[in-house]
């Protein structure tokens, strides 16, 4: 074999370099192909590229050698939608791993850069479609759903994203050093902790898990306008809701003080005699009240009853 064979072919095996390959050449690992979740729909999206540009060398698959085969180790989406239209040859850059974890832990690395790419792009979008009008008003989120190929949910995660994050998270989102998913993580984590603290200071009565799914579906129903702004003013009047619900619980905590002070029985013995007096003393002049001989008979027990609205008052007491 002539000597630049010879050194094409051992370069072949170099780190980093993008060869040409045959598909029938590559062959997978279960540990490696399993690792993640197919996305049908970025599946179709990327075959439908393909077949309208080719396979591009900015964006090649990513394999080693292992057992002297070659092993698909990242880009398992692309190389499917290869296989599907059918090519012979695709793109790969050379990796030399030692191990099957070690080429595990450099897809799932590529595989969250990748994802954060994503996201800053898909960020991006949605910051442009925000400043967009359609006679003189907002996109809907459904509108939005449509333009971004995204469920209506995640246009409500990114729409509460954008108003929730700091300038340093959105600015990790734009420059894909982190992903939506992990800033949004971030938000209800910081949310929760400052419920706690809340809570500990005001306790209110927590929220089942039918209960929030049941606003949370609301919430989709009526949302179909929603922006920073009207998110903003729901948070307000959650909050508002939760102020109620606070005074609320101090009222009954106030009426439970108040029955654990109950009168004893010579209390009671003492206001029933009174209001038994009262009882005699009704309809005769102040003359006559004052005279000793109108209340000189005896008090029955007898005498001293109460109406039902009365004794609620004694309960209460």
């Amino acid at each position: 074999m002539p000597k630049t064979n010879i050194l094409a072919f051992l370069d072949k095996d170099r780190e980093g370099k993008i060869i040409k390959i045959n598909l029938d050449e590559i062959t997978m690992q279960s540990e490696l192909k399993n690792a993640f979740h197919m996305n049908i729909d970025v599946k179709d999206r990327i075959k439908a590229d393909i077949a309208e540009n080719g396979f591009s060398k900015a964006h090649p698959i990513h394999i080693f050698k292992w057992k002297e085969n070659w092993v698909l180790c990242d880009g398992h989406t692309r190389y499917t939608a290869a296989k599907e239209l059918g090519l012979k040859t695709v793109w790969a850059q050379v990796h030399q791993f030692k191990s099957i974890n070690e080429a595990l832990l450099f897809s799932m690395k590529e595989q969250f850069n990748r994802r954060n790419i994503e996201d800053s792009d898909l960020f991006k979008q949605f910051e442009t479609l925000r400043q967009e009008e359609i006679e003189g008003r907002k996109l809907t989120a459904a509108e939005m759903s449509e333009r971004l190929h995204k469920s209506k949910r995640h246009i409500f995660k990114l729409q509460e994203v954008f108003a929730k994050s700091s300038k340093e998270q959105i600015k990790a989102i734009r420059e894909g050093n982190a992903s939506i998913n992990q800033i949004y993580n971030e938000i209800k984590k910081q949310e929760h902790t400052d419920n706690e603290r809340q809570q500990d200071k005001n306790p209110v009565p927590a929220m089942s898990e039918v209960e929030s799914e049941k606003i949370l579906q609301n919430v989709e129903e009526v949302s179909e306008t929603i922006d920073a702004e009207t998110e903003n003013q729901i948070q307000k009047d959650l909050q508002k809701e939760r102020r109620k619900l606070q005074n609320k619980e101090l009222e009954l905590k106030e009426k439970e003080s108040k029955l654990h002070k109950r009168l004893s029985d010579r209390q009671i013995l003492m206001l029933g005699a009174k209001y038994a007096l009262i009882e005699k003393a009704k309809g005769k002049p102040n003359s006559e009240i004052l005279e000793f001989s109108a209340f000189s008979e005896k008090i029955n027990a007898s005498d001293i009853s109460f109406t039902d609205e009365e004794l609620e008052l004694l309960k209460i007491c």
